[in-house]
């Protein structure tokens, strides 16, 4: 469609009219959501094409104010990657005499989910280019103080089937602080969607204005441009983050070859679980990007020789880092528990000596079985298998299934309260164990 001929013709934006039809013709219906119902129009008068929407509930105040809220974000906005506002009456949603509907630019081209369903996952350039594009779009958005929380495939089309100019539509569950506020709503509601849900998006969160949320959805379209899955969670049933999942690491290591490790740490930020650590901004997520895109372009154009540069960069990544420095709260967690094992065989030996077994697993925790034994036959032991781990923020100590201890991850403190609940474990332990032998 010829952009110019939009730009010719007048804007009405707010309209009087109580009704759609007064000034549009139904041309055919599209699939829509729940929410709302959507039509190709063509205009009475100057025969433009345009994308109209309805409420579909409109006696519900808070889906009316809501409707407001997205007519506005289409109304201040001036961006290529937004539809243009055309005509709306959602300045009425507090009247009810009024059946709110918004009309705006019809934006010709596939839907990104389509568009993955017809050329299946992309090369990384493909999906930069797409990328960047939108990291400008959304961060516009945020400069003019409106959050999207809702991007995904379905609500991003390919103006024209070009990579270069994608548009982001349905503003529906959009927040700018003023235009229509009802913060209890959405304390009490999940927002977000299906594509990826994030914490921050749940039922309670006052965070629910963070602009963060939309730089994580695109940094989940990102992946799946590449993966064609969708991320869905942040971490799964395993703890893996969508970039660790075997389904897609493979593809993600072939599209960015020798400089995988750097793509790795982008995503360890696009899907952090907590909001400060994730990219602060769209512009700071384009800053990375385009870093990334460089480093490809280079490795297309060059065959690196190996360097022990190219190795501190394979290693000095925000997961190696984060893996490195859980090795060494467990070194310190286990290390309390050994000294205190270590004390006691000091006094319950030569008729007690040291048991060890289990297996070290730095990725998922540390897991050490360590215990005591009878000095004349391995019948009669005591041995608690110690587990500790990362869960959440806390680092979390457990015996036998059982939490004993758990301090903040990013504060660990391991003090004499561990010391004693592990103390408390072997004592009780060595007397049962003490009981049997001298019956």
């Amino acid at each position: 469609m010829d952009r110019s001929a939009i730009n010719m013709t007048p804007i009405t934006k707010w309209s009087n009219s109580k009704k759609w039809d007064d000034n549009w013709t139904a041309e055919e219906e599209i699939e829509s959501g729940g929410q709302a119902t959507a039509k190709l129009v063509r205009h009475k008068v100057n025969g433009m094409l345009a994308f109209l929407k309805i409420l579909n509930k409109q006696k519900d105040s808070e889906r009316r104010s809501r409707f407001f809220r997205e007519a506005t974000a289409y109304a201040t906005a001036n961006h290529d990657g937004i539809p243009k506002l055309l005509e709306s009456n959602a300045h009425y949603h507090e009247d009810f005499e009024y059946k709110v509907y918004l009309v705006t630019e019809f934006v010709a081209g596939p839907s990104l989910t389509k568009f993955l369903q017809e050329n299946g996952a992309q090369s990384f350039t493909s999906a930069a280019t797409i990328l960047k594009s939108l990291t400008e779009t959304v961060q516009y958005c945020h400069e003019i103080e409106w959050i999207h929380r809702d991007i995904k495939p379905d609500n991003i089309i390919l103006r024209d089937s070009k990579l270069e100019s994608p548009v982001l539509l349905d503003f529906g569950i959009a927040y700018k602080d003023g235009i229509a506020d009802n913060f209890a709503t959405d304390y009490a509601q999940e927002l977000g969607n299906r594509f990826l849900r994030l914490p921050e998006m749940s039922t309670g969160s006052t965070a629910k204005q963070d602009s963060r949320t939309d730089i994580s959805f695109l940094g989940g379209i990102f992946y799946y441009l590449m993966t064609s899955h969708t991320p869905s969670v942040l971490t799964d049933h395993d703890g893996r983050m969508p970039h660790q999942r075997e389904l897609t690491a493979e593809r993600l290591r072939s599209v960015f070859r020798n400089r995988t490790p750097a793509l790795l740490d982008f995503f360890d930020r696009t899907f952090s679980q907590r909001l400060s650590g994730r990219f602060v901004s769209a512009q700071e997520m384009n800053l990375s990007l385009s870093r990334l895109i460089d480093m490809h372009d280079k490795n297309e154009t060059d065959e690196e020789e190996p360097s022990i540069e190219g190795v501190l960069a394979a290693i000095n990544t925000k997961v190696v880092q984060t893996l490195a420095r859980n090795k060494a709260l467990y070194d310190r967690a286990m290390g309390r528990i050994t000294l205190v094992h270590g004390n006691i065989l000091k006094q319950v030996g030569p008729v007690f000596t040291s048991y060890q077994t289990g297996y070290v697993n730095h990725i998922d925790g540390l897991r050490n079985d360590l215990g005591f034994t009878h000095f004349a036959t391995h019948d009669h032991r005591f041995v608690p298998k110690f587990l500790i781990q990362i869960l959440g923020e806390e680092l979390v100590v457990m015996a036998d299934g059982v939490s004993i201890y758990r301090t903040l991850a990013d504060e660990a403190v391991f003090s004499e309260q561990l010391d004693k609940a592990v103390e408390k474990i072997y004592l009780g332990g060595l007397k049962k164990l003490a009981d049997t032998i001298s019956h």
